[in-house]
């Protein structure tokens, strides 16, 4: 691996890529890099980070011979941290790309199924914010662009995106993001995966991965080489499934196909990426420490239909996520002597469903036969009931005789039976407290059981632009200025089928007896900024300013409920910072900036006044000291945040049991927030020509500062880690590399009112790989070993919910270059 020094054009284009678009200014290369300084043709110094032998954009990319140069550009006010190779290597090739942030300082990934392969039970958090089934307070991009948000019900995390084979690396802003952000729910920090661009050098690679739980990976990419002198592609497609890691019913699996070309021109670099991701994941549950601590390795999902649908609705293959993910950017980088912009539309469109089947078939009151005008035929049929309401628990078809109709709801097998007067027998298992109208036992003999398969609709279409530009006013200061705009379309609807006989499958009729709702929400977003970079000697100073102007409404597409619409703008959003290079080797650096996180349109799917509602606010403050020189890479950051105006959802009315028709009303209110202080830190050594170690540590002190409802002013945030360590050791010589990494949760507690204490946990990875060069080719063969110990432990969740940590998964990989 060789460092080459920087051409003049190469120097602009990689420095306004990260001005615009990127947090890496500043970013700590974990390990496997050697920073230097190099001059370009005008003679100027350029500090640059040469990627060490697959460290790069590409893992063989260092193999081929290429080099591969991150220019390290402004320095950085606010904590950030990257991933490196070393963090790649160590999941396997099926993984998703959340899991390689793990081991950064201040994160915590938890998912539910392995390699990721369940978004219903993936959960993130950071410094306190937290992003998962209830909450979105951490921001995602990529390559700098909006993922569309990241929650279950029409979001999509980084992995819809992007393969593991095709990340470069992902860049961590632990709290204060980076001006710049395309996010409006980064209160605790924005996480950016930037994709790796197509070779220089034609190549075909294919790969092969087969682990525990039947699990497989095919994976194929092209890369063109020089198409013409200056434009390079590459085309590439995967296959991923595995059975459940859980019992012995449902599976996931993912087909995903990626292209992105690159051509450079004299002043300008223009760069396109398309991505396609249909993907089926059957669903882990959350259950009770009480539950853990009785059978750590069930979630009480079953594996069999027993023929009573009390108990069959929690039939692991009937709780289901299906999405259909598209996106597409075209970005035109121009790089001038003193100017420099970008620009960057794109485009996203997701199409999904969830699935789940309710005991119970549920007479409507209200409503019509009658299609609205507008309203998709799909999965409809001429007896589909659009609108009206679900009728009272003890009211709703749970057994049938066997040679009657039900008046309004078409053929169901039978009309509607009562329990036996006087019967008291009542089923507890899943969710206890089964009334007698669920029990079998409760009729007489001959009962048929009757019941639902309930699908909720996820549509949504995004088309937006970035803009971004920097002018060099004088050799030490520099004005950013930029923009993002998006229009998001999103539909929700949900429809209810009858099971065709729930005594032996959960299969379903194609049409609908119920379309329960069917809305649609625009929310139109601008947000504006400006930056001012002054460098005084060795002391850097940088001011802006941010403002989001974001505009929902809400259209109930049967026509029945009337429109609404809100504005959900920021006020005035401030940003200052400064770095101060104490020595060649230490800077220090502090930083203050006020994130947003604006309403989400769904708090208003339900039609809830919301008018006195704001948006979400936190203040970050972050200082620090980073040190860089041949053999060590370490940081230190003590952060203090500060999250008002947090929106709570307060149910009223009947509360008790399952709200299965999503009837119960909530209101919204602005009560308080939370409150964080820590320190974190890193450091990564080399050592003995061909040995790296890393370690970070993470303290952290979150807490709520107001009481309502459940919340307790001065209680510990739900689920937020107290304390995290983190250590690596890896070795990367001739071809042969691998290493063993160990990373420590501490206690947490789960619940909003702290009663329960989860359990510490320790988690051990092990990788090991060997990459044989031969003429016209190359092989790697590794293995990886996730939670080598087979550890039982609550990841994350929802409070008083929690998802079981995946437990060990070997895998085998081997991949081979032509």
């Amino acid at each position: 691996m060789k460092i080459t020094p920087v051409k003049e054009k190469q120097t602009r284009i990689l420095l306004q890529n990260l001005l615009c678009t990127s947090a890496l200014a500043g970013i700590i290369m974990t390990s496997g890099a050697i920073a230097k300084e190099v001059e370009n043709e005008e003679g100027q110094s350029v500090e640059v980070t040469a990627v060490a032998a697959g460290a790069g954009p590409d893992s063989a990319d260092a193999s081929d011979g290429a080099d591969v140069v991150i220019v390290v550009g402004k320095p950085a006010t606010y904590a950030n941290n990257s991933t490196d190779n070393v963090m790649l290597e160590q999941e396997s090739t099926a993984a998703s790309v959340l899991s390689v942030i793990d081991n950064l300082p201040g994160v915590n990934i938890s998912e539910g199924g392995i390699f990721g392969s369940d978004d219903w039970s993936t959960t993130v958090s950071i410094r306190g914010f937290n992003l998962g089934l209830s909450e979105q307070q951490i921001g995602m991009t990529i390559d700098g662009l909006p993922n569309g948000n990241s929650n279950y019900g029409g979001g999509s995390k980084a992995n819809r995106y992007v393969d593991s084979e095709n990340l470069a690396r992902a860049e961590v802003s632990q709290g204060t993001s980076d001006i710049s952000s395309a996010s409006h729910e980064a209160l605790g920090g924005t996480i950016n995966f930037i994709t790796n661009n197509p070779l220089d050098e034609r190549r075909l690679r294919g790969a092969i991965s087969i682990g525990d739980n039947n699990a497989r990976r095919y994976y194929f990419r092209y890369d063109t080489g020089n198409i013409t002198d200056s434009t390079t592609a590459y085309l590439s497609y995967s296959r991923t499934s595995n059975d459940a890691w859980i019992g012995d019913a449902g599976y996931s699996d993912r087909d995903h196909f990626a292209a992105k070309f690159v051509s450079d021109l004299e002043d300008w670099t223009i760069t396109g990426r398309f991505s396609w991701d249909d993907a089926h994941e059957d669903n882990f549950q959350r259950i009770s420490l009480a539950q853990f601590e009785e059978n750590p390795d069930w979630d009480r999902l079953t594996d069999t239909i027993t023929g009573i649908p009390y108990i069959d609705q929690a039939y692991r293959p009937s709780w289901s996520t299906l999405r259909t993910n598209y996106f597409a950017y075209l970005r035109a980088d121009y790089a001038g002597d003193q100017f420099n912009a970008q620009i960057t539309p794109y485009y996203h469109n997701q199409k999904g469903r969830g699935d789940w089947v309710p005991q119970y078939v549920m007479p409507v009151v209200g409503g019509t036969t009658t299609m609205p005008n507008g309203i998709r035929d799909l999965h409809t049929g001429p007896n589909t009931i659009y609108g009206g309401s679900g009728v009272a628990s003890a009211d709703r078809i749970y057994y049938t005789n066997a040679d009657a109709t039900d008046e309004g709801l078409g053929e169901i097998n039978g009309a509607r039976l009562d329990p036996i007067p006087g019967c008291t027998a009542t089923l507890t298992f899943p969710y206890g407290g089964g009334a007698p109208y669920n029990n079998p036992a409760c009729y007489e003999a001959g009962a048929n059981p009757a019941g639902s398969y309930r699908h909720t609709h996820y549509n949504k279409e995004r088309i937006g632009v970035t803009a971004n530009a920097t002018y060099d006013v004088t050799e030490d200061n520099v004005i950013r200025v930029g923009g993002w705009y998006e229009h998001a379309n999103r539909d929700e609807s949900r429809d209810w089928h009858r099971i065709i006989d729930p005594r032996s499958s959960h299969q379903f009729e194609e049409a609908a007896y119920w379309r329960q709702y069917d809305r649609n929400f625009i929310t139109n977003t601008l947000m504006l900024y400006a930056e001012d970079t002054l460098t005084v000697g060795d002391l850097a100073l940088n001011g802006g300013l941010r403002k989001f102007i974001v505009d929902l409404k809400r259209k109930d597409n049967f026509g029945i409920e009337a429109s609404s619409k809100l504005d959900a703008d920021s006020k005035l959003l401030f940003t200052a910072g400064a770095v101060f290079n104490a020595t060649d080797d230490v800077e220090l650096f502090g930083g203050f900036s006020q994130n947003f996180a604006a309403i989400k349109d769904s708090i208003i799917e339900s039609g809830a006044e919301v008018s006195n509602v704001n948006g979400e606010k936190a203040d970050n403050f972050d200082v620090g000291l980073r040190v860089r020189n041949e053999w060590i890479r370490a940081s230190l950051t003590a952060y203090y945040v500060k999250f008002s105006d947090r929106i709570v959802g307060i149910p009223v009315g009947d509360i008790t049991g399952i709200d299965y028709a999503s009837e119960i009303d909530t209101v919204y209110d602005n009560v308080g927030g939370i409150e964080s202080k820590g320190i974190e830190g890193s450091i990564s050594a080399d050592f003995m020509d061909n040995w790296n170690l890393y370690s970070s540590v993470t303290v952290n002190d979150s807490v709520y500062t107001e009481t309502i409802g459940n919340i307790t002013k001065d209680n510990k945030v739900a689920l937020s880690p107290e304390f995290q360590l983190v250590g690596t050791l890896s070795y990367q010589n001739d071809g042969i590399f691998g290493g063993a990494s160990a990373k420590y949760v501490g206690k947490r507690w789960g619940d909003f009112d702290n009663t329960d204490r989860l359990p510490a946990y320790t988690i051990v990875d092990l990788w090991i790989g060997y990459n044989v060069e031969m003429d016209n080719s190359n092989m790697k063969l590794s293995l990886n070993v996730n939670n080598l110990a087979d550890k039982r432990y609550l990841g994350g969740g929802t409070p008083g919910g929690y998802f079981i940590g995946t437990g060990r998964q070997v895998m085998a990989n081997l991949t081979v270059d032509y």
